[in-house]
């Protein structure tokens, strides 16, 4: 069974900005004729990274936390799929807590990159979008920490960011389904992403 791509929700506040833009580049997707399976990070929890560094030697190169939380389980939800997409707000210049937290879980992933021999090593390139929806209307380097942070944190599973859409003065919840012209943006890039997955 092919695997479905992988979108991740990454607000904490549902039915927010970014839960739309989520929606939107889901409702690309099915108009194109296919389909994926929306993730709401800001309903999970993750135990935080000890930079205990036990992953450079465990077996698979696991976390100790793999079978204390949920986090292990979408990594390999992206290992799996043809493609992700990331729709998250911006706070104070950066990516929100959780989802910070689970970038930051993946340095297991970084260790296995490294390693030969290891399932990382072994993937397939594939390729990453995202959303990034701010609030302030204003800064010249508004997106740049939180594209970079995804940008290598999905390097670490041999997948490309290869697209970010970024608006600013999206900040009240109707912002975003009150502009015609971003939602028709969202649904194109999905649209487009799921039709570029079928001829790679």
């Amino acid at each position: 069974m092919t695997q479905l791509p992988i979108i991740f929700a990454c607000s904490h506040h549902r039915e927010g900005n970014s839960d739309y833009a989520a929606s939107l580049f889901l409702d690309g997707i099915r108009k194109a004729g296919g389909d994926a399976e929306i993730v709401y990070i800001g309903d999970l929890d993750f135990h935080h990274c000890m930079g205990c560094l036990k992953c450079r030697t465990s077996k698979d190169n696991i976390c100790i936390f793999a079978k204390k939380d949920e986090a292990q389980r979408l990594y390999q939800k992206i290992i799996d799929a043809p493609f992700t997409f990331f729709a998250a707000p911006i706070y104070f210049y950066h990516l929100p807590s959780r989802l910070k937290t689970f970038i930051d879980r993946g340095q297991w992933a970084f260790e296995a990159m490294n390693q030969s021999e290891s399932q990382i090593a072994k993937l397939q390139e594939r390729v990453s979008y995202a959303c990034l929806v701010a609030g302030r209307p204003r800064g010249e380097k508004l997106f740049d920490g939180a594209e970079l942070t995804l940008k290598f944190f999905l390097k670490f599973f041999k997948v490309a960011l290869e697209s970010t859409i970024t608006f600013r003065g999206i900040d009240s919840p109707q912002d975003l389904k009150g502009d015609p012209e971003k939602c028709q943006l969202l649904i194109q890039a999905g649209t487009q992403a799921w039709e570029r997955s079928l001829n790679p």
